[in-house]
């Protein structure tokens, strides 16, 4: 008897990868979604705590929301 692989759901399941290290994902295994966008948003799956965007990108994001009245430091 061979044994089945179950869907791991979702983004994850189609790609099989980590959109970010290409590791393959393990059955049960945390995943997290990121939206891109290459003219059509699309989303990927990735591990938790890696991210397709760039550092650069995201320090100046945190940047801005500081800058925001009522915001969270």
């Amino acid at each position: 008897m061979t044994e089945e692989r179950k869907p791991i759901g979702g983004a994850a399941d189609r790609q099989r990868t980590c959109a970010v290290c290409g590791a393959e994902f393990t059955r049960g295994e945390r995943t997290e979604v990121e939206a891109i966008s290459d003219g059509e948003v699309r989303y990927v799956a990735v591990h938790p705590g890696h991210t397709t965007y760039s550092p650069s990108r995201e320090r100046a994001a945190a940047r801005r929301l500081k800058e925001i009245p009522g915001q969270a430091a």
